[in-house]
């Protein structure tokens, strides 16, 4: 599970940084409105109640709990869910520093939140964004994360109140490491046999033909070769792969040559045929063909406007 954690993250290029510090005496509400970005809130102190704008029901929050917003929807915050909520926008200050400062001052119990945003680079084509929800929580329930993940936001409130010497690269490391448990504690507690690219990491033959894909995208690689390689029969690898991926081997391999190519073409500036060729396509039209199918966009059009 860790190599394909690993596998993820490092293939996604994530950034995380922290954008504000909100100290919240009840009664309050806040609206995040749509961010268009990845977003999360850690708890300090206290506890508060969180849920998308489009419905559902609030979870609450506690001291070393988090959510994560992966794709930046609109979302509310507030001491009681029966809470009414303002914009952030309306409520939200900004220091010279950049640091945003969220202040509700009451005379109810108070909460103090870490709120920050992150950057999945390049993960359009990444398989992992069809499979993640709208809406992650992290609740430490058995107790197996409260030390590290309390520890790690006691030292981004601490950095960011401090501001010491190199605190925003330290903030930006340690909201990396932040991110990284969320996400591996989601996977973590998917239930057994959950369908689709991050259940799939659960399953040891799957898991390791979807790392033949991931470390050598540019080998033709077939059923029959990946099924060999992970001690399968043709037939049942295939219909497990299916099943726990949700597409074939063949649809994965072309989604994933693609994520690749996206990435050269976007962080080493190389040409469409250098792009190509590292990702195993012959030809630039066949090349360019499939990046239009993935991505809707044409590979040099795209490198253009990178």
């Amino acid at each position: 599970m860790t190599d394909a954690l690993t596998d993820i993250l490092e293939s996604v290029r994530m950034k995380g940084s922290i954008f504000s510090r909100a100290s919240l005496d009840a009664p309050w509400g806040v609206e995040s409105g749509e961010l268009g970005r990845g977003i999360f809130h850690a708890v300090v102190r206290g506890r508060a109640y969180a849920k998308l704008a489009s419905g559902g029901e609030p979870v609450v929050l506690e001291r070393g709990d988090i959510v994560l917003m992966p794709f930046g929807h609109n979302h509310l915050m507030f001491d009681e869910p029966t809470r009414a909520t303002r914009l952030l926008s309306d409520l939200n200050t900004v220091d010279a520093r950049g640091m945003g400062h969220l202040v509700v001052e009451g005379e109810g119990p108070h909460t103090s939140l870490i709120c920050g945003a992150v950057t999945f680079d390049g993960g359009e084509a990444h398989p992992v964004f069809s499979m993640l929800p709208p809406l992650i929580t992290v609740r430490d329930v058995d107790g197996s994360m409260s030390r590290i993940v309390e520890s790690l936001i006691e030292l981004i409130a601490a950095e960011v109140d401090d501001h010491g010497p190199g605190a925003d690269a330290v903030v930006a490391r340690l909201t990396d490491v932040l991110v990284i448990y969320v996400l591996r504690d989601y996977i973590s507690r998917l239930p057994d046999g959950e369908a689709g690219w991050l259940g799939a990491l659960r399953d040891p033959q799957v898991r390791q033909a979807l790392g033949l894909i991931h470390s050598s995208p540019e080998q033709p690689w077939t059923i029959d070769q990946l099924a060999a390689a992970v001690g399968m029969s043709r037939s049942s690898f295939f219909a497990r792969f299916k099943e726990l991926v949700g597409e074939t081997p063949s649809q994965y391999r072309t989604r994933w040559r693609i994520h690749v190519a996206s990435r050269v073409l976007r962080e080493e500036r190389a040409t469409v045929s250098e792009a190509a060729h590292r990702v195993g396509y012959a030809t630039d039209a066949a090349f360019s063909n499939a990046f239009k199918r993935v991505m809707g966009i044409r590979p040099g059009a795209y490198r253009r406007a990178a």
